[in-house]
């Protein structure tokens, strides 16, 4: 199923017209649908699978508590990335700062930390794509963005590894395109030159 389909607009609308088990149920049909998309982002950004947890659990904790306020202004995936992109810059960058506690979902505790796991199984080992590296070198890649500025690291998780095109990217991070692809140009020379000092050919870079 293909995201902002004609069914997520009906599970984000049943989720915002209805209460106690039936909001229970679609929102449960809305995680579902968004959480393999909502950890693979927060991991690539936090570049480890705890923070990622974490991250993810936050980001499907806040779509929860403000899905009522969403007003299909713009595409509802959209809105889903912002927030996890926004987790997972939060965490990271209060990663050394305090210890991880942990987040209570809607559907509850045992249901989403099972859901988000089976999410992290499923997705660390996903290849990025072919746009940004080959499969071979995916480790010195998340290494890479792992160090990098926040920012650059996010908008090239978007781009890349998610495929977002620059329009899209423009809704999530709230900006124009030129800003886009002006952040993606200094995102993507910061990439090259944090490979190059590790010994990585980054000509092989697309």
């Amino acid at each position: 199923m293909t995201l902002d389909s004609d069914s997520d607009a009906d599970l984000v609308q049943r989720c915002q017209s209805s209460a106690g088990a039936e909001f229970d149920e679609a929102y449960r049909q809305l995680f579902a649908l968004y959480q393999d998309r909502v950890y693979n982002t927060c991991f690539r950004v936090t570049g480890n699978a705890n923070d990622a947890l974490d991250a993810a659990q936050e980001t499907m904790v806040i779509i929860a508590r403000r899905i009522g306020a969403f007003a299909f202004r713009s595409k509802f995936s959209s809105w889903v990335y912002r927030i996890a992109v926004n987790s997972a810059i939060d965490i990271r960058r209060k990663r050394m700062d305090a210890p991880r506690s942990g987040i209570t979902t809607i559907i509850g505790v045992a249901d989403g930390d099972q859901m988000m796991q089976q999410a992290a199984d499923e997705t660390v080992g996903t290849e990025p794509h072919q746009q940004l590296v080959s499969i071979e070198n995916q480790q010195l890649i998340q290494s890479a963005l792992s160090d990098m500025n926040l920012t650059f690291a996010a908008i090239l998780v978007l781009r890349y590894i998610e495929d977002l095109s620059y329009e899209e990217i423009s809704e999530v991070q709230g900006c124009s395109l030129g800003t886009v692809k002006s952040r993606l140009n200094r995102a993507h020379h910061s990439l090259r030159e944090l490979l190059e000092s590790r010994g990585y050919d980054s000509t092989l870079l697309t």
